[in-house]
């Protein structure tokens, strides 16, 4: 049985036109054994189409609905972390509706939000971002190549695992269950990279305090030494 994940990719690989026999050696490397035939076969079904939430009269009045359906999809558009309990009694508050959590959910799933783990980037003060703009401007319009240039930069390296997910049989939920340290052991690496090529690695204990000594030492064996 193929998962979903798979199924997808049969179906880019179909729009790109490789064949059913290519498609199943690609499946057998991933760790799935599916014949020619049964790719054929499953590309062949219609697709799916789930049939549209209507809501009971008792749960959600037909004429309340287009608002509340409104009201959902503003809320998670102004705050995308806002909890469940929150939502429903901002309902209750707006429309005097007591619901459960299953027509939001449902009514939160057709409009198109999905769940994701949250990915975080460095943040731009807003007084620094209109002049990292001017600046990049202007170097464009110098034509700038940066072949005079380095880019450092350095990152954390947990040398234990930290996966935030497992996949696991329904059956053996205990096997989530990791075992882990406090202070787990790190390395810090800094590293650069220019038009000449890469720097040499420096990597430090995760423990060293890199203050204006230190870095000087970390610019003297990464950079230093690497431009002779």
């Amino acid at each position: 049985n193929v998962d979903k994940t798979w199924k997808d990719c049969l179906v880019g690989w179909d729009d790109q036109g490789i064949p059913y026999t290519e498609m199943s050696r690609r499946l057998l490397a991933m760790g799935h054994v599916v014949s020619p035939t049964t790719i054929q076969r499953l590309l062949a079904l219609p697709p799916k189409l789930e049939k549209e939430y209507s809501p009971r009269p008792e749960t959600i009045p037909p004429d309340l609905y287009p608002a509340v359906r409104s009201h959902i999809a503003k809320m998670y558009e102004d705050d995308d972390e806002i909890t469940l309990s929150s939502l429903l009694q901002s309902i209750e508050t707006e429309f005097g509706l007591q619901l459960s959590e299953y027509p939001v959910e449902r009514i939160r799933k057709e409009v198109g939000y999905v769940n994701l783990d949250v990915r975080y980037g460095h943040s731009v003060r807003l007084a620094n971002r209109q002049p990292r703009v001017d600046w990049c401007k202007a170097r464009i319009e110098e034509n700038c190549t940066f072949r005079k240039h380095i880019f450092t930069d350095e990152s954390m390296i947990q040398l234990d695992s930290n996966s935030r997910k497992v996949w696991v049989l329904s059956t053996a939920r205990d096997r989530r269950i990791k075992s882990t340290f406090k202070h787990p052991q790190k390395v810090l690496v800094w590293g650069g990279i220019s038009w000449k090529g890469p720097t040499n690695l420096v990597v430090l204990d995760g423990s060293c305090r890199v203050d204006a000594v230190e870095y000087c030492k970390i610019l003297r064996d990464g950079y230093v030494e690497w431009e002779r």
